[in-house]
């Protein structure tokens, strides 16, 4: 029996191929995806594995919140043999023209001789040893392009004045996909102190990089340190633990846009059961006969089954190959955010991955058509029965007998056990399968209603409308599959384009109106009067605010050390472990109301704790209330307050907002520095700036603009990297809309022989074709266009916590397009049709 269910699929097979090229094209573009993903995941985890020493430039760094006190310092000194260090400190500067006469926001960054351990710094013209000179810098290219300047000129930084050395052209350790504020400068410890630029209170990334000869000596100094630092403010890390933030970013990137090409592959899935469907509905003669010959029913279902298998074997190594493309294009759209020197490696494993996936998709979604061949009764062979649709036309008695309610807990089962598989874990696995589920349920209640609705609208008078809508109501038609193929892929894209939009909306339309477009950070307390003085000069809508700044630390929250709470496995532990801005008002700041307790009335009285208020959001995260008692590692010195009212913060004021605000007097003797803001006209920011740095060199001055067209460009990134994605599935939708076309290409080419017969002329059938068409891709368009507002608004409203605006012309531009690829995929199929002569086809009957 073996033999014969082998020889009858080779038999199958070897004329039936074209078929099923829906089916092959579905598997693919689903596999396709997952591999591409897949890949690039695979190849940051080996990236990060093998070049993790390069990325971090050292086996070891400790990341400084304070200056190591005499102690600490006196460790550095003692080190076991075999292990060097170097100092790494990171400052936001501005960079300016030796005149002044332009400057530009730039980023740090000093280290010292024998920089770095790992990894290769890439400079043009190259240097044997770049940081032994402190009158010399080296600058990343676009800070030449936006000063007007060429290697061998000045450079003006703080109070120094540095001849470029040349240019950055590859940092090793440098943080990617991040935030960045401007180009890097790199320079020497001992030029960064001739630039006075790292002041009390300024904002400074200190680290240190440790490098050892003994392969197992990181994890071990790692702790030889810990014992040592007990007392001091420093969080270590290995090269095995380095870009944590990167990874976790790219990590789960990579899982969404996984799950976007599982939601492809569910869509190719779709196209497989239509297929196979349909080819089982040509085969009902053969499978009868089969029966009837003696063939037992597992036998000749063995054979259908295998033939899917190989078919969607075919179709997974056809999206091997797709998804190595995938995988390039994906690089180039997430060029941004990939660490430098990262290439292409197929790696097996997602690979492997995705050819399990598309089989086992394949399997699942042939069970359910393939229960036809138990109902195939040896009978039929005497008789013709009508074709059942797979969506409407069965009985409901067959539809819902409990072997079918079995098969399709068994399907649901199936795919929900790819999903947490491929999003990793069973809870978010478990929440794709529920709104997946949902989405489902919608289309297809949606779709149902459309079709009631169009069947009570009667027999249209015009010929062309008759018979245009009466294509939608014909058994066979699989309109169910369809619109659910195609509303999935409307409802992902257009989902992500009204995200999309209200995001980019809020950053670029809705700033309000009194938002500061330039803060001035660094200023020291001696340099407030003058500051203001120059400010003065300038014609600003509204005056210069200045604020008091305190950097430090949580140390204790009611008489608990923060180090003591387990913080790592926390999704909120940044609130514990960062650092925060503290400041002291008088009065209730704008944009600030209190939800509980009272603002204070006077400043602090000395001999007891001070009055603190706290943000809601921090106070939750935090577990603080009113009356909690909490501490703050202030340099080393610890300042204590007690919780008096807890606030509500607009934060899309885009003024000076703080976490936690002291009331006056609290904070006295503490080492400040004061931000300011100023609002001034667009053209004003230039000279305004040019200004403040030649008078303040040791001040950074930051536009508001710039920042948000930085963070706009970084969002425009990510949402073309997922649109590219998203867009397989509308296409595998379209492709379930040729499949279907196809598997009734002969009742089709029937229909329409008569009517030629009747007098149809070419136009006419075009025309019926083009309502049946725009029909089918308008109630596809409309269901996922509806559903994706829903979708939307509850992404926007309790995900991003954003005002959500409906976008109607991105919405009717999206369904629009829907509708005329609808359309010019249903004339690509169609088009031999009406070429076929009437007299050919009624002599081939």
């Amino acid at each position: 029996m073996s033999r014969f269910v082998l020889r009858m699929v080779w038999r199958e097979a070897r004329g039936s191929f074209r078929h099923f090229l829906s089916f092959l094209l579905s598997i693919a573009l689903g596999v396709g995806s997952i591999v591409g993903v897949g890949n690039i995941a695979a190849n940051l985890q080996e990236m990060s594995f093998h070049e993790s020493r390069n990325l971090l430039a050292g086996d070891l760094e400790a990341r400084l919140n304070r200056p190591l006190s005499p102690a600490g310092e006196g460790a550095l000194s003692d080190l076991p043999q075999g292990v060097q260090f170097i100092r790494v400190t990171e400052v936001i500067g501005m960079a300016a023209t030796e005149a002044a006469s332009q400057s530009q926001l730039v980023e740090l960054k000093a280290v010292e001789p024998g920089y770095p351990f790992y990894g290769r710094l890439l400079l043009d013209p190259p240097a044997a040893d770049p940081f032994h000179d402190p009158d010399s810098v080296w600058v990343q290219e676009g800070l030449l392009i936006r000063l007007g300047l060429h290697v061998g000129d000045l450079l003006r930084l703080g109070e120094g004045h540095f001849k470029i050395g040349g240019i950055i052209r590859k940092e090793p350790d440098r943080s990617v996909g991040t935030f960045s504020l401007g180009p890097r400068v790199l320079l020497s410890q001992a030029a960064l102190e001739k630039a006075h630029l790292v002041q009390i209170g300024s904002r400074v990334t200190r680290r240190l990089l440790f490098k050892t000869d003994l392969p197992a000596t990181p994890e071990f100094l790692k702790d030889d340190l810990k014992q040592r630092w007990s007392s001091e403010s420093v969080r270590l890390q290995t090269y095995r633990e380095a870009q944590p933030r990167l990874g976790r970013f790219l990590e789960n990137f990579a899982t969404y846009l996984g799950l976007v090409g599982l939601i492809t592959l569910m869509i190719g899935g779709i196209a497989v059961a239509s297929n196979i469907h349909a080819f089982l509905s040509e085969r009902m003669q053969t499978i009868a006969i089969l029966k009837s010959l003696g063939t037992p029913t597992w036998g000749v279902m063995a054979v259908y089954l295998l033939l899917a298998l190989l078919l969607g074997g075919i179709g997974s190594l056809l999206g091997v190959a797709l998804g190595i493309g995938v995988h390039h294009a994906l690089l180039s759209l997430l060029a941004p955010f990939l660490p430098s020197g990262f290439s292409f490696r197929l790696a097996l494993v997602p690979v492997a991955r995705g050819v399990a996936m598309g089989l086992w998709t394949t399997l699942l979604f042939t069970l359910w058509p393939l229960r036809q061949v138990w109902q195939v009764s040896p009978a039929r062979v005497f008789r013709q029965e009508v074709e059942a649709d797979l969506f409407g036309g069965e009985k409901r008695r067959r539809f819902f007998s409990p072997r079918a309610v079995q098969l399709g807990a068994l399907i649901v089962v199936g795919w929900a056990a790819l999903a947490v598989w491929q999003a990793g874990s069973w809870r978010l696995g478990g929440w794709v399968v529920l709104g997946i589920g949902v989405a489902v349920l919608l289309l297809l209640a949606a779709t149902a209603a459309a079709l009631s609705f169009i069947k009570r609208i009667g027999r249209p008078r015009p010929l062309i409308l008759r018979y245009g809508i009466g294509n939608l109501t014909r058994p066979g038609r699989q309109i169910g599959m369809i619109v659910l193929s195609i509303g999935i892929g409307v409802l992902i894209l257009l989902t992500l384009i009204q995200v999309e939009t209200n995001l980019l909306s809020e950053l670029q339309q809705n700033i309000p109106e009194d938002a500061p477009s330039l803060f001035f950070i660094d200023l020291q307390p001696d340099q407030k009067e003058p500051f203001e003085a120059t400010l003065a000069k300038w014609n600003l809508k509204k005056p210069a605010e200045l604020t008091p700044l305190v950097r430090s630390r949580l140390s204790e929250l009611d008489g608990k050390k923060v180090s003591e709470i387990q913080t790592e496995e926390r999704p909120d532990g940044w609130y514990f472990t960062r650092e925060y801005v503290l400041t002291y008002q008088r009065d209730l700041p704008k944009h600030n109301s209190i939800l509980q307790g009272a603002w204070w009335k006077g400043g602090a009285e000395g001999g007891g704790a001070a009055e603190v208020s706290v943000e809601e959001e921090a106070a939750r995260h935090l577990g603080i209330h009113l009356g909690s008692r909490i501490t703050f590692d202030i340099q080393g010195v610890a300042v204590e307050g007690v919780v008096t009212s807890l606030r509500e913060v607009d934060w899309g004021s885009l003024s000076t907002n703080f976490f936690f605000i002291f009331q006056p007097g609290a904070l006295d003797g503490a080492p400040m520095t004061y931000v300011a803001t100023a609002t001034d006209r667009p053209e004003e920011d230039v000279p305004i700036q040019n200004a403040v740095i030649k008078s303040f060199p040791n001040v950074t001055v930051i536009h508001l603009r710039e920042v948000l067209e930085t963070v706009v460009g970084i969002l425009t990134e990510i949402t073309r990297t997922v649109r590219f994605m998203a867009a397989f599935a509308l296409a595998v939708g379209l492709i379930v809309l040729a499949g279907s076309i196809a598997a009734t290409r002969a009742r089709r080419l029937h229909e329409m022989v008569l009517f030629k017969t009747l007098g149809a002329t070419r136009s006419i059938l075009l025309s019926i074709l083009a309502v049946e068409y725009l029909l089918l891709g308008l109630i596809a368009a409309l269901v996922g266009g509806l559903l994706s507002i829903g979708l939307s608004w509850g992404i926007v409203h309790f995900f991003l916590d954003l005002r959500w605006r409906f976008d109607g012309i991105s919405l009717l531009l999206g369904l629009i397009a829907v509708l005329l690829l609808t359309l010019v995929t249903g004339f690509l199929m169609s088009y031999r049709l009406l070429k076929q002569k009437p007299l050919a086809v009624l002599r081939a009957e």
